[in-house]
């Protein structure tokens, strides 16, 4: 039998969860099921542990998975113009700098525009490695492709986005769109991070998909690029920054890696 599909915005319409203590709102939310018990392993250093004993385990309440992603997907579609002006603001400045090239030569900008962003604050700080042998029996390590880590952190967000503004959860289960307004984006830095996060992901899938820099498992954005025209840049307004180096970097840039090479 196929589960029912819960609608989390709402699910909660008419409590008021900010009359609720945290132990309260917390066994609530056990009781509607938002959040489910996990067991953890508790860790001793230099101590055999069994790992039959039911008491060497600790009991964890988290949210549950498709609370977390209808959550995440919420501030996504509310959000949404945000997004697609730091994606927007981007390729509004990468076109005027491409114009002209040919798409090898284009290619070489957006390596270093891809390189740019994936080596920023907002990028995952971590990599994947995995050792493995060639035909011939020789090792090699494989790095992970960098967006296959981007969804890595995708889920780490998701949990901040909880844990870092719960009135936000609140707001959300109890049906209150209004609360999450433009304030809020300077207001509430895990918001603004995400923002800036999925905006750059989605430039670095657009570019990966133009100059094939690397392959990996199939990524889907999660959410659409309206085709609205923007003319005034809304990410300015709210300090968020298109991750481009200025012009004149990029000016300097195309004059000694692309046109000096066509003069050899």
């Amino acid at each position: 039998m196929t589960k029912k599909k819960i609608e989390y915005f709402g699910y909660l319409k008419g409590e008021k969860l900010n009359t609720f203590g945290p132990e309260q709102k917390l066994n609530h939310f056990v009781t509607k099921k938002l959040f489910v018990a996990t067991k953890a392993l508790k860790l001793s250093s230099n101590i055999a542990i069994n790992l039959l004993d039911p008491g060497n385990y600790k009991t964890k309440l988290e949210p549950s998975k498709e609370l977390l992603d209808a959550y995440y997907t919420f501030l996504l579609h509310t959000y949404q113009e945000y997004i697609n002006t730091v994606f927007i603001d981007f390729f509004h400045l990468f076109n005027n700098q491409i114009v002209g090239l040919k798409k090898k030569e284009a290619k070489m900008i957006g390596r270093l525009l891809f390189l740019n962003i994936i080596n920023n604050t907002h990028s995952p700080n971590f990599d994947i490695v995995h050792m493995l042998e060639n035909p011939n029996g020789l090792p090699k390590v494989h790095n992970t492709p960098k967006l296959e880590l981007y969804l890595i952190k995708r889920e780490a967000l998701k949990n901040r986005a909880l844990t870092e503004y719960s009135l936000g959860l609140d707001s959300f289960l109890m049906g209150n769109s209004s609360n999450f307004n433009d304030k809020l984006i300077n207001d509430v830095p895990i918001i603004k991070e995400i923002i800036q996060f999925e905006g750059e992901l989605k430039i670095l899938m657009a570019l990966n998909e133009e100059y094939e820099f690397e392959k990996h498992k199939t990524l889907q954005p999660s959410i659409e690029v309206n085709s609205t025209p923007i003319s005034t840049p809304t990410s300015k307004k709210i300090g968020l920054t298109t991750t481009m180096p200025t012009e004149e970097e990029m000016d300097v840039y195309v004059m000694k890696h692309v046109f000096s090479k066509k003069k050899n």
